[in-house]
């Protein structure tokens, strides 16, 4: 069998399993990874191998950020401080913009700060918002989800990005500026106002329950004011900022300090992923303690093995998304998606952008997606005269659509938000798709003008 064809046909088995018969993600996903190496014929040895590999692989890139950020945002929500915090919102944007609020945090957070960990820290805000104004969870999760998206997979400092300025010769600063050009509007039409449609498809009895509730909810000063019982909206607000004004000052002093220096070594290691988080969570055990324990009657530590307890399943899901990532990139698919769209003879932007969209939907990463691709189509775009800007922004925006389950970033809203399979796809697989093409549409608008742009060549 092609690994084309094994690969749609794995696909509607997952499919079936996840929506159909309601079998666990993490299941599914491995069940998936065996039956794509049988099919491709991968031999049983390896298979085996790349099972350990690509879970080991996947948990020593996140394992860590999900453990550390998952009991972060336990605190921050069960102290209240996440509650607090969303009641700050409301109060400073009013009901009809929260969603602009939260799809703004994310678009600014994920330009530091690695996608997941800025999910995972921020999703918290997705519970507490949706109690207090009955929107759908999938509203406030498109929202998130599309901002964080975007800027990770198109806006530099983020590996990516870099990798592609880098290996295509764009000048990285006019990349970063073009990409913010980019990104913006994709992110508030296909988040922010993506968000607003979802809710809008609500029964005429399910709007008119939610204007009552909104109304009461904005009429009444005592619900939406501050709980002297809880963390204030500033703490919460200061005590997400402390990771990622850590990653911030790392990457900075990647850029600007001596690699020699006492200062760069502090900063680059207090700003990794790892231990920013880390330092998050024992900031957060400190100034939250007597709130955690006052509504937990538990000791901080029992908090901390009780939080823990419950991120297993999240590890088993965005491990075995790995494992199944893993077996598709050895199986081939990425090359036979080259080969076949190659043939296509097409313009050599649009080229890029759907092999980028391909390829990450086929392997489930954005960073392997534009890695390959800016190897295939970057050399020849600069050699007949493209912008490396240009060629390599439609590459990055190809990455953001498509997110499937082959993609652990899919999982993210199911587990830390409860939604369901179907409600996932329409948070992230049919907005990252809108907000892909939108990106692009802005890309072939400024390619219309590259003759005339400052830092295009």
């Amino acid at each position: 069998m092609s690994v084309l064809a094994a690969f749609l046909a794995v696909m509607v088995v997952l499919l079936l399993m996840l929506i159909k018969f309601k079998v666990s993600p993490a299941i599914g996903l491995f069940v998936s990874a065996i039956m794509m190496a049988v099919l491709c014929g991968i031999p049983t040895g390896e298979l085996l191998g790349y099972l350990g590999t690509g879970f080991g692989n996947t948990m020593a890139s996140l394992g860590l950020v999900i453990l550390f950020g998952g009991i972060f945002g336990e605190m921050l929500a069960s102290s209240g401080a996440t509650e607090e915090m969303a009641k700050g919102l409301l109060r400073k944007f009013g009901q009809k913009n929260d969603l602009l609020a939260l799809n703004l945090a994310g678009f600014i957070v994920a330009i530091p700060v690695y996608f997941a960990s800025g999910y995972i820290m921020l999703s918290p805000l997705i519970n507490s918002l949706r109690k207090l104004t009955n929107k759908k969870k999938s509203a406030y999760a498109a929202s998130l989800f599309v901002g964080l998206l975007l800027t990770h997979c198109v806006v530099a400092p983020t590996p990516g990005p870099v990798a592609v300025a880098t290996q295509i010769g764009a000048d990285l600063g006019w990349f970063i500026a073009y990409g913010l050009i980019v990104a913006l509007p994709a992110s508030l039409l296909c988040g922010w106002q993506y968000g607003n449609f979802i809710n809008s498809r609500l029964t005429a009895e399910e709007k008119a329950a939610y204007r009552q509730e909104v109304s009461e909810l904005m009429n009444n000063s005592d619900l939406l004011a501050p709980d002297p019982e809880k963390p204030s909206a500033m703490t919460a607000f200061g005590l997400i900022l402390f990771p990622i004004a850590l990653i911030i000052a790392g990457s900075i002093a990647t850029w600007l300090l001596p690699k020699d220096s006492l200062i760069y070594t502090v900063l680059t290691f207090c700003g990794n992923n790892n231990i920013a988080l880390f330092l998050a969570l024992i900031l957060s055990a400190i100034v939250l303690r007597k709130y955690i324990v006052k509504n937990t009657n538990s000791s901080i530590m029992k908090f901390v093995d009780v939080a823990s307890d419950r991120l297993g399943n999240i590890l088993m899901v965005i491990g075995t998304g790995g494992c199944f990532g893993l077996i598709l990139q050895k199986s081939g698919l990425g090359n036979a998606l080259v080969e076949l769209l190659s043939s296509w003879n097409m313009p050599i932007v649009l080229l890029a952008f759907l092999l980028a969209m391909i390829i990450r939907a086929a392997v489930g990463s954005a960073t392997v997606a534009m890695l390959t691709v800016v190897s295939i189509v970057g050399p020849a775009a600069v050699s007949m005269g493209y912008s490396p800007v240009i060629v390599g922004l439609a590459i990055c925006c190809g990455t953001v659509g498509m997110t499937l389950p082959t993609d652990a970033a899919f999982w993210l809203p199911a587990k830390y938000n409860q939604l369901e399979v179907k409600e996932a796809f329409t948070a992230t697989t049919y907005s990252t798709t809108l907000a892909s093409i939108v990106a692009f549409t802005v890309v072939l608008i400024l390619q219309a003008f590259s003759g005339i742009l400052p830092g295009m060549f």
